[in-house]
């Protein structure tokens, strides 16, 4: 970690040494200037999870390599008369606040950057990092009996703030597929108080699982389902053991896509950590397109509790699918009947989504599709429940 490669015997007025890796000889020449970095932002990098404090690092190795960094780019004035001017580079989420000599660059401050975080048009551009989210003033809640037009409240009842570097809520949740920021932030709120029903949630934290288009956010949930760690799921690792190392407990909610990139984060854990413990997150598993019995076993030797066993909708086909969990020719029929309301083809509301919205049971989900007046997929879901009541 950080601590190891800084040499306090080695200063330049209050900047502590940095160890370049990069400043070394190589055929009698130096690459990379020597780096030095002052109290407060050393401070701040320390207390980054470790994912995060790599990536500053990295970012700033890389900077003291350039010829002359202005901004992120190589400055075009003769190194000659470069003295120690004031600059600022994108590292990742962060900004860097640095200035040059002919021979070091001094880091005066890290912080995150505002103007790369936050939601973009579209979606665009959206970066994973954690963020807060707070609940507006609103009674709105989902239930079996929410009618479309309180289905359609919920996404004004949660707000999302500012980017953060810790979770710092009892709550935090990790959102799935082809979800923007804002609509990660409003749909993750309603999954965390249908998880976690018994508490008052009025702000929670999460961690933005972004989306770069349908085809890129499938190769990342095949990527980590054959255990090819991510970033997002290596991301996720370093968080978990930071909440860890907090002491305070975390309740997790995860869906779809992120309950494939948990797993997965859990997996990158114990493979680095085997003995360290993460007891102090448990977690909730809605529509995940992991595979339970893969997961329940890296649950188990990580310390993980599960809040309360997975209720997937049996016509969801990322959990039956995706997850491998039902691969049985009836589950596969029913999760291709259904399949166009999960990726929603056939421009249906989230309610009529056997996967969108948390399951409540399959009498709910048959009271949607009848509202929604799709009496076949109705009828379909009312036959699975005679069936099997009769059993």
């Amino acid at each position: 970690m950080l601590g190891s490669k800084i040499n306090q015997q080695d200063t330049l007025g209050t900047a502590a040494r940095y160890d370049n890796p990069q400043g070394k000889k190589w055929f009698n020449s130096r690459v990379g200037r020597k780096i030095y970095i002052e109290p407060v932002a050393l401070t701040y990098i320390q207390n980054l999870n470790g994912y995060d404090e790599h990536q500053v690092c990295k970012g700033i190795e890389d900077l003291a390599r350039v010829p002359a960094p202005m901004d992120g780019l190589v400055n075009k004035q003769n190194p000659a008369f470069f003295k120690a001017k004031e600059a600022s580079a994108t590292v990742f989420n962060f900004l860097i606040k640095y200035s040059l000599t002919s021979e070091a660059i001094i880091v005066s401050r890290v912080s995150l950057d505002r103007v790369v975080l936050g939601a973009k048009l579209n979606g665009v551009g959206e970066r994973q990092s954690l963020y807060s989210v707070r609940k507006r003033n609103s009674a709105a809640s989902f239930s079996a009996s929410s009618s479309f037009d309180d289905i359609e409240e919920l996404g004004r009842v949660w707000e999302t703030g500012p980017a953060v570097t810790k979770v710092k809520t009892p709550h935090a949740a990790v959102n799935g597929m082809l979800n923007d920021l804002t609509k990660a932030s409003w749909l993750m709120g309603v999954h965390a108080e249908a998880a976690y029903s018994a508490d008052k949630i009025d702000d929670y934290t999460l961690f933005h699982n972004p989306t770069d288009g349908g085809r890129s956010d499938f190769l990342e949930s095949v990527k980590d389902n054959l255990g090819s760690t991510t970033p997002l799921a290596e991301h996720l690792a370093a968080i978990l053991l930071d909440v860890q190392q907090s002491g305070e407990p975390v309740k997790w909610v995860v869906h779809s896509q992120g309950g494939i990139i948990f797993k997965q984060a859990v997996a990158h854990h114990l493979k680095h950590y085997p003995n360290h413990s993460l007891n102090k997150n448990s977690v909730v598993f809605h529509a995940g397109g992991n595979n339970k019995k893969k997961t329940n076993d890296l649950l188990g030797r990580a310390g993980i509790r599960k809040e309360s066993q997975d209720n997937d909708n049996p016509f969801d086909m990322v959990s039956n699918l995706a997850g491998g969990n039902d691969l049985s020719p009836s589950s596969v029929r029913r999760s291709l009947q259904f399949a166009g309301k999960v990726i929603g083809s056939e421009g249906a509301g989230p309610a009529e989504s056997p996967h969108t919205l948390p399951f409540i049971s399959l009498e709910a989900y048959h009271g949607f599709l009848v509202m929604a007046k799709d009496y076949k997929s109705a009828a379909r879901v009312q036959r699975y429940m005679d069936k099997h009541t009769a059993k």
